[in-house]
């Protein structure tokens, strides 16, 4: 048939892991940048305390699932 696919496995918790580590990254560099285009001095800690949500936002996009493209 023309559209069958073979399923292939892979490791499910190890993508996950992955892929939130690396988001969690991006969100870590984000959130640094807001900390330091803050208007007053917010100090270091800042980038866990007042702008960490965006550290734990972009941790858990990876969780919201996306459809594969058909190619």
């Amino acid at each position: 048939m023309a559209g069958e696919k073979n399923f292939e496995r892979r490791d499910a918790i190890g993508q996950g892991v992955k892929g939130s580590l690396i988001m969690g990254g991006v969100g870590s560099i984000l959130s640094g940048v807001q900390n330091s285009l803050a208007k007053q001095n917010i100090g270091a800690m800042g980038v866990i305390t007042r702008t960490g949500g965006t550290i734990a936002i972009f941790g858990m996009l990876n969780a919201v699932p996306a459809e594969e493209a058909d190619g």
